[in-house]
């Protein structure tokens, strides 16, 4: 485990509260220091579940996709029994990474530097001029594997072998979205779609990984700065509740016809829902066609976040122009917009700690879940 920060500096601070109708929230410099940042790798990120990619993504044997988690390199592979399997991506022979983003292999996996080649189970398949090298047993020099599970369709990696599984910890919130999308079965990646928009796909936020989790866990802001989304969707029916590891925001669409874009009266999805898996995953859908968009904030240093998402939509279906449109050039350079400007805020020496605005009578601007996200983050930094 790498150094810790130094936890006297929040002897300066009002504790985070129990209460959220009390409490302070966290210190800035939580935000932005790179000794917190670390800290946050090894407590938080090392045994977090963290999705990859879709089955779908893996249709056959040899099908892979790359990813990091924590700072490491890692792919998943289909593999030749059928089976979804994991790995460290770095070669054993001098450490080069062996796939880059997603693709097919037919049979073997091949490092690019020395040419050392891997079956689809991660054991070593050849490597070149080592038959008379001395106690050279090609049995040590075997993938390093990667837990790996599923749900609903995704594929989760964790580095922890020792962490709950994914059905001890986020069980109820897979059922949940079972019950809530029946047809969510029905959906594969759509390419076209997986990496639309400025700042998502292999790009940056300028900003912490907790500002954009919190600004996604409360609607106080939705008003003064999504004025297209408070006419899409019926703030009063708006609301989020916790549970346990996981959080879910709802809200009903206000009418047909608004300013964000159309919703048919008939289409599947009427309504607006975001389930957020702690630490970083945010699964949505928004009013229209069966599409549900899945999104990693994956924290690069303390200043920076990486965007990775995929849209699954019906098979030989996209979105309607003027939804993506929305979505992409319209709502995320509202929250991108935001976050910049808070993370920036939050480093500044004029920033004294903010409150929770709860109002029981008006739970669509209520900050109760930002607080509740903030305790789970207390919890596993141990401050």
């Amino acid at each position: 485990m790498t150094a810790t920060f130094d936890r006297a500096r929040l002897k300066a601070y009002r504790a985070l509260g129990q209460n959220s109708n009390h409490s302070a929230a966290l210190p800035g410099f939580l935000y932005s220091d790179t000794t917190v940042f670390n800290e946050e790798r090894d407590r938080i990120f090392e045994h977090a579940w963290q999705w990859i990619a879709h089955e779908s993504d893996l249709p056959q044997p040899g099908y892979f996709v790359t990813g990091e988690v924590a700072g490491e390199p890692v792919f998943v592979v289909r593999q030749k029994d059928g089976t979804i399997g994991a790995f460290y991506n770095v070669c054993q022979h001098r450490a080069h990474q062996i796939v880059r983003g997603k693709g097919h292999v037919r049979g073997k996996l091949v490092c690019p530097y020395h040419a050392w080649s891997y079956n689809l189970d991660g054991s070593l398949a050849a490597s070149r001029f080592t038959k008379n090298m001395p106690e050279f047993d090609p049995a040590d020099f075997g993938l390093s594997p990667v837990r790996v599970e599923t749900a609903l369709g995704f594929v989760f990696v964790n580095l922890d072998d020792q962490a709950p599984s994914l059905q001890q910890q986020y069980g109820d919130m897979f059922a949940d979205m079972a019950a809530t999308l029946p047809w969510l079965g029905e959906l594969v990646v759509n390419a076209d779609l997986s990496s639309e928009g400025d700042g998502w796909e292999g790009a940056t936020l300028a900003a912490n990984w907790k500002v954009l989790a919190e600004n996604c866990l409360e609607c106080y802001h939705c008003g003064p700065a999504h004025p297209d989304l408070v006419d899409l969707i019926d703030m009063k029916t708006y609301s989020c509740t916790t549970h346990g590891d996981w959080l879910k925001s709802y809200g009903k669409i206000k009418k047909p016809d608004n300013s964000a874009y159309h919703v048919d009266p008939n289409e599947p999805v009427q309504e607006a829902i975001f389930w957020h898996m702690w630490p970083n995953i945010e699964f949505s859908i928004l009013p229209g066609s069966k599409a549900i968009g899945a999104f990693r904030f994956n924290p690069m240093d303390a200043e920076n976040t990486a965007m990775n998402s995929i849209m699954l939509t019906v098979p030989g279906e996209g979105i309607a122009p003027d939804r993506l449109t929305y979505r992409w050039d319209v709502l995320w350079p509202e929250d991108k917009t935001l976050c910049m400007s808070v993370h920036k805020g939050l480093k500044s020496k004029g920033y004294r700690q903010g409150r929770f605005v709860t109002d029981p009578n008006h739970l669509d601007v209520s900050e109760h879940a930002v607080h509740y996200f903030q305790q789970l983050y207390a919890r596993a930094m141990e401050i």
